[in-house]
């Protein structure tokens, strides 16, 4: 276990990085795996109720979204807000416990959100559409935060790929039901995928890392034994929007580019859940 001096240095750095954000709204990816953990606190809630505690003191009172997705539902068919648990980070799980009814209802790709003022919770069938909560952030210019998460696990690209309907994945539904106390609620979701070929939809993350830290639209900070990453997410649509406008395949390696254009060869542009799962629907 990496561990950290105190609480104090955690609250500085997080000060620090906060007084760089501009939002009101803040989305928060975390993994405190790579921060560390406090000495002197031996249980695991314990050293998630201090992290919480820091980062509400620092935000002042800004919206805060913890992811909280659970990709159950696509073998399930049910998603249950109030007991599904959060499988993308202990803190973000934490969160959830305490503020279960605070969840979004869109299946898999929901968020607990604290100090919410008009950001809505209800489902939406494409989660990644203008009308989904990642839509929702681009329009109140949120800020991302990778709270020792890497960038790789920036879902909000699937968001930049929605707006431009890039073709090298394609909309594949998962019928389903949110399992409320008031009863089901059907839903389809429909979720753009990457294709089921090996290689497929593989994004260069370091080259994006290091052309948004060169153009200033991605700011690091030291936090514990790792760092604070963040960037504003409508600038980031704009700028990777624009990137996609002149070339489809901008986010994918080179390898994942050339499976693309093999892919299209084969199937047509875009890709068609039809035609690469089920052909005989076609027929």
């Amino acid at each position: 276990m990496n561990i950290i001096s105190s609480q104090e240095q955690i609250h500085s750095e997080l000060q620090l990085a906060f007084d760089h954000i501009d939002s009101d709204v803040v989305a928060l990816h975390t993994d405190l795996s790579r921060i560390g953990f406090f000495d002197q606190i031996h249980s695991s809630r314990q050293q998630k109720a201090a992290y919480l505690s820091r980062i509400n003191e620092v935000s002042q009172n800004r919206t805060l979204l913890f992811p909280t997705f659970n990709y159950d539902f696509f073998r399930t068919g049910v998603y249950t807000p109030l007991s599904d648990p959060c499988r993308v980070g202990a803190l973000n799980e934490y969160t959830r416990q305490l503020y279960p009814d605070q969840r979004t209802l869109t299946p898999v790709f929901n968020f607990c959100i604290c100090n919410n003022r008009s950001i809505s919770f209800e489902p939406v069938d494409n989660p990644f559409s203008a009308a989904s909560t990642f839509g929702e952030l681009a329009r109140r210019g949120a800020t991302v935060v990778f709270f020792g998460a890497l960038l790789s696990s920036n879902t909000f690209i699937h968001h930049v790929e929605e707006v431009m309907n890039i073709g090298y994945r394609y909309i594949k539904p998962f019928p389903g039901v949110i399992r409320t106390a008031l009863g089901d609620r059907s839903i389809v979701l429909n979720y753009r995928v990457r294709p089921l070929t090996e290689g497929a939809a593989v994004y260069d993350w370091e080259r994006l890392s290091s052309d948004l830290m060169n153009r200033n639209m991605l700011h690091g900070f030291p936090l514990g034994n790792g760092q604070l990453l963040f960037y504003r997410a409508d600038r980031l649509l704009e700028y990777w929007c624009d990137c996609l406008h002149k070339d489809e395949l901008y986010l994918l390696t080179f390898a994942s580019r050339k499976k693309a254009e093999e892919l299209y060869k084969q199937y047509g542009k875009p890709l068609r859940y039809e035609l690469l799962e089920h052909p005989q629907l076609l027929e």
